[in-house]
């Protein structure tokens, strides 16, 4: 499938590649859906309207426009608890991760207290300080992608509705289990292996295979900037996005102290 798209070396935030979406779609037309995933960069977003998808890497989320008509999933943790104490949803997707050897890939959100500090130490002291857990390094790293994404959302009172946590790994799991009971469980997307298994899933659940997409996009990006399985984790965030039977986990979840809801989106029963 041919894939069209700008030349390489371009400047953060222009597409990277886009698409005729093949296949018919459901809903609303003036419907836009937004896939987004936190990278190294900044943000990568799958962007589907008007049957034309579009994968881009925003250098913020000032660049990131929403609609009355749009709706996103986010592999990022929107609610926080103040100080790393558990939330429900984090352990609920465990807790479905955990027969596929998946649970580890649910990292533990640092707390509210943490997003205004700019050293490790010292934010796992203020997690401890509230009786919370230390600050593992896998969040200290996404501190700042939280930092900007919890910044957005309170600027914009209306956008929790319409801007979505997901978690990719569930997505997948969910993917196989629904299209592929036969297939092994997603192994890590760390792996070739785990990306093509990954990009097969959803060539199953789109009836088209993006594959040739990604590549272009991969292509015309910057190593430096994004990976391939920021790209896959963007479509996988786009897949729940377009889900009408989508559901949360919990049902009903609670917020936390800024009223941002604490809550894992995830496919609905297919």
């Amino acid at each position: 499938m041919k894939c069209s798209g700008p030349p390489p070396n371009l400047p953060l935030g222009q597409p990277l590649a886009a698409i005729r979406w093949p296949i018919g779609l459901q809903g609303s037309p003036t419907a836009v859906r937004l896939g987004l995933d936190g990278c190294r960069g900044g943000w990568v977003l799958a962007r589907l309207a008007a049957r034309r998808l579009v994968l881009s890497l925003l250098p913020g989320l000032k660049s990131l426009e929403m609609g009355d008509q749009h709706m996103g999933c986010v592999d990022m943790p929107i609610g926080l608890t103040s100080h790393g104490q558990p939330r429900c949803c984090d352990d609920r997707v465990r807790r479905l991760l955990a027969p596929a050897g998946r649970s580890s890939s649910v990292f533990s959100p640092p707390g509210r207290c943490c997003l205004s500090l700019s050293d490790h130490g010292l934010a796992t002291a203020a997690q401890r300080s509230g009786g919370g857990p230390g600050l593992s390094i896998q969040s200290w790293h996404l501190l700042e992608r939280i930092r900007e994404l919890d910044d957005w959302l309170q600027a914009q009172p209306q956008r929790p509705r319409q801007l979505l946590e997901c978690h990719p790994e569930l997505t997948f799991l969910q993917l196989q289990q629904r299209h592929q009971p036969e297939w092994p469980a997603p192994v890590s997307k760390h792996r070739d292996s785990g990306q093509h298994q990954r990009l097969r899933l959803l060539c199953q659940h789109w009836g088209w295979d993006p594959t040739g997409l990604v590549d272009q996009a991969l292509v015309r990006s910057h190593r430096r900037h994004l990976q391939h399985h920021d790209l896959v984790d963007a479509l996988a965030c786009l897949a729940v996005a377009m889900d009408g039977q989508r559901q949360t986990l919990p049902i009903f979840p609670a917020t936390d102290a800024a009223g941002l809801p604490m809550a894992v989106t995830c496919l609905g029963p297919g």
